[in-house]
């Protein structure tokens, strides 16, 4: 009564449930052959077998579909909750950031934003050079 057969193979008609997908594939009555490869699987399901597990299975979906949206949401809202209630470590080290530095450029070794390089002077970072070379011009510009 149910026959397992393989996707590419020519077989009679009727319809087919595909095991992999979990899709039904009709088939016409002169026959045909089954879409996949080898390593898809079907079963030739009776019309009553499918006239009972079709609408189980989009009952299933409709009931389980908001179910995984809650079962996203309620971790994601939990750790933003856990997030803003305890401070953790990376919210600590991050520092004080600048506007318009990039903080995914490469830097020299041993040495970050603010910190001192091995000549003894402190790295501010390019918006604070910028800064100063605006400030600078400017200064020249009034004084000329």
């Amino acid at each position: 009564m149910i026959s397992k057969h393989v996707g590419g193979e020519i077989v009679k008609g009727g319809i087919y449930w595909s095991l992999k997908d979990g899709e039904f594939v009709t088939i016409p009555r002169e026959g045909g052959r089954l879409p996949g490869g080898s390593r898809d699987s079907y079963i030739k399901a009776p019309l009553p077998v499918v006239l009972v597990v079709g609408p189980v299975m989009g009952l299933a979906f409709a009931i389980f579909l908001p179910l995984s949206g809650l079962l996203v949401l309620v971790p994601f809202l939990f750790g933003k909750l856990r997030g803003a209630m305890v401070p953790s470590a990376a919210h600590a080290a991050a520092g004080a950031m600048q506007p318009g530095v990039s903080y995914l450029e490469p830097q020299p070794r041993g040495t970050a934003q603010g910190q001192h390089t091995p000549d003894g002077t402190v790295e501010n970072g390019k918006l604070v050079d910028l800064a100063k070379e605006i400030a600078e011009r400017r200064w020249q510009e009034r004084r000329d």
